[in-house]
């Protein structure tokens, strides 16, 4: 391990995990009348029309299946998701938006996007290109 000003060198996969950390902290929205912080997680994790299996979503949310099972029969109770047949595996149950649970991802976030954009306003314009341009560069590589 190399040492430096006394203190040891992190890996870029570290000091990201640490930095991420401190911004979740930072821009975390509390939870709203609705729905908890877990269920507009699992809103925004499901995504596009293919749905997603439960087990994807327990996994994401870091519970057991049937918490995740339960927190999805609750939001389908009150029309922000279905459960369908994968079409890609008859077997298997996808869980998908509705158009209300797709509406809402649309016009929510997970993050306090006051606090965000106060915040990005105080690094100068060439830094906010550059994190953002970055953000891109790394998400497109964690998805290909």
């Amino acid at each position: 391990m190399d040492i430096l000003y006394g203190v040891p060198n992190q890996s870029d996969a570290e000091l990201f995990d640490q930095l991420y950390g401190r911004l979740w902290r930072a821009f975390f929205k509390a939870d709203v009348e609705d729905l908890s912080q877990h269920e507009r997680q699992l809103l925004h994790h499901v995504g596009d029309e293919r749905g997603i299996p439960l087990g994807v979503v327990a996994r994401h949310l870091g519970i057991s299946k049937s918490s995740a099972s339960e927190r999805v029969k609750s939001l389908e109770r009150r029309g922000f998701l279905k459960r369908r047949r994968d079409p890609e595996d008859e077997r298997r149950l996808s869980i998908v938006l509705t158009d209300m649970g797709a509406a809402r991802v649309k016009r929510d976030s997970i993050l306090d996007l006051v606090r965000l954009a106060a915040a990005l306003k105080k690094i100068s314009v060439e830094d906010r290109k550059s994190l953002l341009a970055g953000l891109k560069r790394l998400a497109a590589a964690a998805e290909g």
